[in-house]
């Protein structure tokens, strides 16, 4: 004769199964995601934003257009989950990030080295080519540029804390100065990768050359916030 307790017991049994069926499927679409976002990633870089086709990403990915669409619906969604993923590696990248030297050449040096290792980087190229052509092109959905622009500011906050810390104790409040910090080393880090990645043509620098070059940079930019912080004063 079969106990109360008993009966109880095997009707609960299903559902740790069922919850760890669900965690694995769930598991498997998130890899299955990724692997389409990388591939796309990997298409852009190779044959360009417009030339990364559904079918390209799809025999790259080593699935159909099918499962593709599954996940993302269109072409446009799957290139917004790519600048997503830029979005999402950058705002990791700078939200455990620390500043902490002292002068301000060694604090320029410190934010110039964090934010290379993401526009220095050859996905960086994949990320710009998304945001330039969804932004220009006028089939564009508004809920994608509603999307876009969201990324886009996602990170601010994080980024404001470092340029922050940089111009500690400067008295500067001057948004061209605070901006240039940004923008300078960004341009510096898309033109080292851009040449790399079109090697052979025209090949780029060493990292030697390259860490010498933002070190340079930053002397020039340090000296400048010097200069204005005495003004300030």
């Amino acid at each position: 004769m079969t106990s109360v307790g008993s009966t109880k017991a095997q009707r609960a049994d299903p559902a740790p199964r069922g919850r760890a069926k669900l965690a694995a499927d769930a598991e498997a679409t998130a890899d299955s995601r990724q692997r389409v976002i990388k591939a796309a990633i990997q298409c852009i870089l190779e044959q360009g934003f417009y030339r990364a086709s559904s079918n390209a990403i799809a025999e790259r990915a080593g699935l159909t257009w099918g499962v593709i669409q599954y996940h993302f619906g269109t072409r446009e969604k799957l290139m917004v989950a790519v600048l997503q993923e830029g979005a999402k590696r950058f705002s990791e990248m700078v939200q455990d990030a620390q500043i902490v030297g002292t002068t301000v050449n060694e604090r320029v040096e410190q934010f110039f080295d964090i934010l290379d290792a993401y526009y220095g980087s050859a996905d960086y190229l994949a990320f710009i080519q998304v945001l330039v052509n969804l932004s220009h092109d006028p089939r564009t959905s508004e809920q994608t540029r509603q999307t876009m622009a969201e990324v886009s500011e996602a990170a601010n906050p994080e980024l404001n804390r470092l340029v922050s810390r940089v111009f500690s104790g400067t008295g500067i409040r001057r948004k061209d100065i605070r901006g240039l910090l940004f923008h300078a080393l960004r341009g510096l880090s898309l033109s080292h990768v851009m040449l790399t990645t079109a090697e052979p043509f025209a090949p780029g620098g060493s990292p030697q050359q390259n860490l010498a070059e933002r070190r340079l940079l930053a002397r020039a930019l340090s000296l400048l916030i010097d200069q204005e912080s005495n003004r300030a004063d």
